[in-house]
C-alpha cells in the first residue's frame, strides 16, 4: 500500500471519508467500504457538489472495496494536501449537519467536537435547544424587484409542544392568504401532518427570534486531466486501490469571487431579522483572501451592527483523525457601508429589499430539521 508523503509538491488527497487517505485500520476500512461520512453520520454525498464524479461500481475495479448494497459511490474527498498546506474541499468537513431523519432528531446526535467549538465562538447561545435547517432557499419579490438566496444553514431556537395558533400569534400572522402559505410550508417540512387542528400541539416549531445564518466556504478543486489520470474519479480510484495517486490542485480565486458577491447582502438580511450571518472558512482560504486583498482580520471591530463575521478553522499539526480540525479565530469586521443603503455605488452589494421575518419563516418551514443541538 502506498504511503502519503508529507510536503509533497504534487497535490495529494489528505482525507477520504474523514480519515487519512491510506489509513488501513479496521475502522477506517469498514467505514470506507460503506462510503460513510463521519461528519454527517450518513453515506457520503460528496459535499453536495460532486455528483458529476459519481462512480458506478458494477464492472469497476472498486467493486470489492465497497459494500454490496452500494451500486455507486461519490468520491469522498474531504481535503487535499499541496506542499506543506492542507486545504478543505468539502463543506461537510467544516460543518456536517446534513443527516436525514424520518422523525425529530435526538439532541446533539451528530455534533462533532470542532462543530461545537465553532458554533459557540459564532455566538450560538449555550444550554438552549437550537434547530439546524440546511439549504434554506428564500425567494421574494415581483417581476420588477426580487431577491433569491440560498443559505447553507439557519440556526435558531426551537419550541416544543406549541400549537399552530401559537406560531401565528408569535409571528403576528392574521391574513387568511398568509396563513394558508404558512400552512403549506409547514406541511412540506412535515411540521403539520394529518388532519389540521390549529390548537393541536406540534412536536417542534422554529423560533426565529435571533437567527444565525452559517455560510460555509471551502476551496474547490482546479481543472484536471482525465488522460493523465489526475481527475477526481481516477485519482480517487488509485487511492482506494492503495496505489500512488496524483489529484487535482486547489482553486482559491473562484471561491473567493463567489463569496465576495454574497458577503454584504446575506449579512445585511440577517441583521434585519435580528440575527447575524457567520462565514465559516478554513484558515488557509481566509489567509489567501487577506494576502490578495486589503482585508486584515488581526483586529476585530466592536460595532454591534453593520458587521461581516468570519470564523476560521485550522488543522492541528501532527494530528490525523476526524478531530484534527479545531477553531482558529473569530473576527467581526465593520462592513464599511450602511446596510440600509447610502445612495453610493456600494449599494449594489445589498439586497434590493429586506423581507419581513415571516418570509424567512416560510422558507425554514419548508425544510426538515437536520439536527437539534444544545451547546
Amino acid at each position: 500500500m502506498a504511503v502519503r508523503e508529507k510536503g509533497n509538491t504534487v497535490p495529494k488527497f489528505y482525507e477520504i471519508y474523514g480519515r487519512d487517505v491510506y489509513d488501513s485500520s479496521e475502522r477506517a476500512v469498514r467505514e470506507r467500504k460503506a462510503a460513510y461520512c463521519p461528519f454527517t453520520e450518513n453515506t457520503c454525498d460528496g459535499g453536495g457538489n460532486r455528483h458529476q464524479t459519481k462512480i458506478k461500481l458494477n464492472n469497476s475495479d472498486l467493486r470489492s472495496f465497497f459494500n454490496n448494497d452500494l451500486t455507486s459511490v461519490i468520491p469522498g474527498v474531504c481535503s487535499i494536501q499541496c506542499g506543506q498546506k492542507t486545504w478543505v474541499v468539502c463543506p461537510r468537513r467544516l460543518l456536517g449537519f446534513y443527516s436525514k431523519h424520518e422523525h425529530v432528531p435526538e439532541v446533539n446526535a451528530t455534533l462533532q467536537r470542532h462543530e461545537k467549538e465553532a458554533l459557540i465562538k459564532a455566538g450560538v447561545p449555550r444550554n438552549i435547544e437550537h434547530g439546524v435547517w440546511p439549504e434554506v432557499y428564500l425567494q421574494y419579490g415581483d417581476d420588477d424587484s426580487s431577491i433569491n438566496y440560498h443559505f447553507d444553514f439557519v440556526i435558531a431556537p426551537i419550541q416544543r409542544n406549541k400549537s399552530f395558533a401559537w406560531l401565528l400569534e408569535n409571528y403576528n400572522i392574521s391574513d387568511g392568504s398568509e396563513i394558508e402559505l404558512i400552512k403549506a410550508a409547514a406541511k412540506t417540512g412535515k411540521y403539520l401532518t394529518g388532519r389540521f387542528d390549529i390548537d393541536k400541539e406540534l412536536e417542534i416549531l422554529p423560533d426565529l427570534v435571533s437567527p444565525i445564518i452559517i455560510e460555509v466556504m471551502t476551496a474547490s478543486t482546479s481543472g484536471s486531466d482525465k488522460e493523465a489520470g489526475t481527475d477526481i474519479a481516477a485519482s480517487f480510484t488509485d487511492a482506494i486501490l492503495g496505489r500512488e495517486h496524483n489529484c487535482p490542485g486547489i482553486n482559491k480565486r473562484q471561491v473567493w469571487g463567489r463569496m465576495a458577491t454574497q458577503l454584504f447582502a446575506k449579512s445585511a438580511l440577517a441583521e434585519e431579522w435580528g440575527g447575524k450571518t457567520v462565514w465559516l472558512v478554513q484558515d488557509q482560504l481566509l489567509l489567501n483572501i487577506e494576502l490578495t486583498t486589503k482585508l486584515n482580520l488581526n483586529q476585530s471591530n466592536t460595532d454591534n451592527r453593520g458587521t461581516i463575521n468570519f470564523l476560521s478553522m485550522a488543522y492541528i499539526a501532527g494530528e490525523e483523525s476526524i478531530n484534527s480540525l479545531q477553531f482558529e479565530k473569530y473576527s467581526a469586521k465593520s462592513a464599511g457601508l450602511d446596510f440600509n443603503g447610502s445612495g453610493k455605488a456600494t449599494d449594489i452589494l445589498l439586497p434590493k429589499m429586506n423581507p419581513d421575518k415571516k418570509v424567512l419563516l416560510k422558507s425554514v418551514l419548508r425544510r426538515k430539521l437536520s439536527a437539534i443541538i444544545s451547546l
